[in-house]
């Protein structure tokens, strides 16, 4: 106990000394103007030797101070890029702690770069993968709400940003209505930026798709006066792909198919049908007769 007092003692006397010892401060820059912000990444701390009593050695060690750092103390450089000498960064510290005496500060001048608060819009392009339900198609187009955002902060980060993804998103047997929210993959090197949200919202209709076959009559084309063309067959068999709840109205006059007189080459004994109109709501027609006779009349 006798050591451990005189121990205890002879620390405090030893702190009751003057020292010369390094601290750090922590940096905080002070009276940016409303419309400009910090760009880059200027240094967050120092570190200078300092000449105290032991006391206060410890005490600046073990609780970081700060250190405010006015606009008006740097120096502009050009244009909105500012410098403080190290000499003005030792002034700094002895006004605002004025029991300190700085003996050399360890690193270089402090640079500052302002910038304008930039603000643009971005396009959202979400990464999403769907496997839908057997038989079933997308009824209409993928909804993503919002399709781009609006980007706010340094000049310097937001010319960097072009667009921006969304986490990865995977969805099985997708059917009837849906709707998914996705939150948006923000680079880490564009963190600092202000974003207009966070996430996005995917929606769809999923509808059960069928086939059916029609009948669709060949209509000719570019016919020279007084000629005839038989066609035969002179209807063609289409089997159209759409909605169920469309399939009823699935009809030939919703189609046309047509064959050119101007194709038919010479010593051949075909022509072939095309077809040039269909209902929007059909998604795909395939034709199965794809080459049709014809018997050529001239009066």
């Amino acid at each position: 106990m006798f050591l451990f007092i005189s121990s205890f003692i002879w620390f405090l006397i030893s702190l009751s000394d003057n020292y010369i010892s390094h601290v750090t401060f922590n940096l905080n820059y002070m009276s940016i103007p409303e419309d400009k912000l910090v760009l880059g990444k200027p240094k967050k701390n120092i570190t200078v030797d300092i000449e105290a009593s032991g006391f206060k050695i410890l005490n600046y060690r073990i609780f970081r101070r700060e250190l405010n750092l006015p606009l008006d103390n740097f120096k502009e450089k050009k244009g909105d890029h500012f410098y403080m000498l190290p000499a003005q960064v030792e002034n700094v510290i002895n006004n605002q702690y004025k029991s300190l005496v700085v003996r050399k500060m360890n690193q270089d001048s402090l640079l500052l770069d302002l910038g304008v608060n930039k603000k643009k819009y971005i396009k959202v392009d979400p990464d999403i993968h769907f496997e839908f339900a057997e038989d079933h198609q997308l009824k209409d187009s993928l909804r993503i709400q919002p399709d781009s955002i609006w980007v706010r902060g340094p000049e310097d980060l937001v010319k960097k940003i072009k667009e921006v993804t969304t986490e990865k998103g995977n969805y099985n047997n997708v059917k009837g209505s849906f709707e998914y929210v996705l939150p948006l993959k923000i680079p880490d090197s564009v963190k600092e930026l202000e974003f207009e949200t966070k996430r996005i919202t995917i929606s769809g209709t999923m509808e059960r798709y069928s086939e059916r076959i029609i009948l669709v009559p060949v209509q000719v084309q570019n016919l020279p006066e007084n000629t005839t063309l038989k066609l035969y067959p002179d209807k063609v068999k289409l089997i159209c792909k759409a909605p169920i709840s469309q399939l009823k109205n699935i009809n030939e006059n919703g189609f046309k198919v047509v064959c050119d007189y101007n194709d038919i080459q010479k010593n051949s004994a075909v022509v072939i049908p095309r077809l040039v109109e269909k209902p929007k709501y059909v998604t795909s027609v395939k034709m199965l007769d794809m080459k049709l006779e014809f018997l050529i009349k001239k009066q």
